[in-house]
């Protein structure tokens, strides 16, 4: 089984910086359990910092360390990437009650990333890490509905950092 471990900006904000409990038990379990944590590109870049004042961006020191990377660009001429991208950005704006097109986009790569490992057949598994509740069940629902939905897992992003911290893992 191909797992593939894909994480949202939400869940590196709530880690926080690589000196706070939080990201440490993150980096040791996605260590201990040799997980790569995936970023679409739109995740890097809201991420990234362009600010000479600031030296340690988390997420940079994360891919330096080789337990995040950034995905290659989305396939968007892949039919299910786009059916999936806009369908979970639908998703979350009728769970918001805002209009489709005020959605973050980077909310809808998550998913759209999966679909594109799972039809490719590079995954069978999909973790999707985030803090946003809208996103996760959007993407899961909306997978489910492209035939992926026992190949699919939300994590909420909190929770998962809680529990970590708890077990001090």
């Amino acid at each position: 089984m191909s797992q593939l471990h894909i994480a949202d900006t939400g869940l590196f904000v709530a880690m926080g910086q690589p000196s706070n409990s939080r990201y440490q038990a993150v980096r040791r379990f996605a260590r201990r359990n040799d997980i790569t944590f995936v970023l679409p590109e739109r995740v890097d870049e809201e991420l990234t910092v362009d600010d000479p004042d600031v030296e340690d961006v988390p997420v940079d020191t994360a891919i330096d360390e080789g337990w995040a990377t950034v995905a290659a660009p989305l396939e968007f001429s892949e039919p299910v990437v786009s059916r999936v991208m806009d369908g979970v950005q639908r998703y979350i704006a009728n769970a918001d009650d805002r209009p489709a097109d005020e959605v973050e986009r980077a909310d809808a790569t998550l998913a759209a990333l999966a679909a594109q490992h799972l039809s490719a057949g590079t995954a069978t598994e999909v973790y999707i890490y985030t803090t946003d509740i809208a996103a996760g069940e959007g993407a899961e629902t909306v997978l489910a509905s492209e035939g992926y939905g026992d190949s699919v897992t939300f994590v909420n992003g909190f929770r998962f950092i809680e529990d970590l911290v708890a077990g001090n893992s």
